[in-house]
């Protein structure tokens, strides 16, 4: 299948919508009027637009009015953020509940929305019903990084589509056959990539904004993420839930590209760190069995501990300590390793309760930890 790369250089929807409809006439498609569109952005977090941690508005502003140039005028906007983060709160400080109201489109999470359940490799599985029942699904990621799947571009950002629980539980069954997986039974009809500015580092919420200046158009998922890989430097085969999906056919290794070379725009970002995410003396270890949410956790305790007093003298006094002269090491999810470096080893979450009481390390409970009761932990260390 074919898959365009085009040069857009700036959120200008108008320059936006025109390059999409190029980039549509490039790879044949044809929209057709009438039926029902749902769009699939990023929303990770409640995260400003530039950012990079979540799909720019104005790409969807621009791909809203495209299809109603088309003639589709039933359109909605739907996604889950990461668990932990509340749905309405990163709608507003992504920038989406204004563009939703400003062009009376509907926006839903995952709680709004009716189920469906369809059969894949692990069982059953409930998803949204209107991505079943759309004549047009559109899924519309932000290219970045990450630390758990190298990148995370349109099959990683399909994990939106289904429960905090099976979320969970695709991280227990390994994270990259089950992404694969999903994308084998429920697929999109066009990917719309937003590379205007990606996402390098510390990936998919930690890392740093950097200019890409492309937008990736196709209808095979696989071989979107082959092409923004490669935009970005990194080799498909070395991403696990690629080499996964090349090995079962869901896409060919060397799409056909039109428009612009990816040579022409080939940015090297810089990977997130595979074994651990660093901040000064913190370090937070990789476990492919762990999800996203104790770290998020994690960030949310340190924001809360800055921006309230009462927290200044008893957590943030020791906390600089141990980050400038000591080590924290922060275990996660289910088998978690030990850390080849000594410190103040601390496990975040359920998946780590036996770790910790056979170990004696210091132990946060929950699913994800609640912030305050992580701050009350760092508050005892000795």
């Amino acid at each position: 299948m074919t898959v365009c790369i085009k040069k857009v250089c700036e959120y200008n929807i108008a320059k936006i919508q025109d390059s999409l409809c190029q980039s549509l006439e490039l790879i044949n498609f044809r929209l057709r009027p009438g039926g029902k569109a749902v769009l699939k952005p990023n929303i990770v977090m409640p995260a400003r637009p530039e950012t990079a941690a979540v799909t720019h508005p104005a790409v969807v502003e621009a791909t809203i009015n495209l299809l109603r140039d088309a003639g589709i005028k039933d359109i909605s906007i739907v996604e889950e953020p990461a668990i932990g983060f509340d749905v309405q709160e990163s709608f507003r400080v992504s920038g989406y509940a204004g563009l939703a109201q400003r062009m009376s489109v509907p926006i839903y999470g995952f709680d709004d929305m009716e189920k469906a359940e369809i059969q894949w490799k692990y069982g059953k599985l409930k998803i949204p019903k209107i991505f079943l029942d759309a004549d047009l699904y559109i899924n519309l990621p932000k290219i970045k990084t990450h630390g758990y799947t190298t990148v995370t571009l349109s099959i990683k950002n399909q994990k939106g589509l289904v429960s905090g629980q099976i979320k969970k539980h695709i991280h227990v069954l390994g994270l990259h056959e089950p992404l694969i997986e999903l994308a084998r039974v429920i697929s999109p009809h066009l990917i719309i990539m937003d590379g205007i500015y990606g996402m390098e580092g510390e990936g998919p919420t930690q890392g740093k904004s950097k200019r890409l200046n492309a937008l990736v158009v196709g209808t095979n998922q696989l071989e979107c993420d082959i092409t923004a890989s490669r935009l970005i430097g990194i080799d498909p085969y070395k991403v696990a839930h690629l080499a996964y999906g090349i090995s079962e056919g869901l896409g060919g290794v060397e799409p056909v590209i039109t428009g612009d070379s990816i040579q022409s725009l080939r940015k090297k970002f810089v990977p997130a760190n595979p074994e651990y995410g660093r901040k000064l003396n913190i370090y937070a270890w990789r476990n492919p069995a762990a999800c996203s949410m104790c770290m998020d956790s994690f960030h949310r305790a340190i924001k809360e501990a800055v921006l309230d007093p009462k927290w200044w003298l008893p957590f943030v006094s020791k906390f600089a300590w141990y980050a400038l002269f000591g080590r924290i090491n922060i275990l996660q999810g289910k088998n978690a390793s030990l850390p080849p470096f000594p410190g103040w080893n601390v496990c975040f979450g359920t998946c780590t309760s036996e770790l910790a009481e056979e170990k004696g390390f210091a132990y946060i409970p929950g699913c994800p930890p609640v912030p305050e009761d992580i701050l009350r932990c760092f508050f005892v260390l000795r």
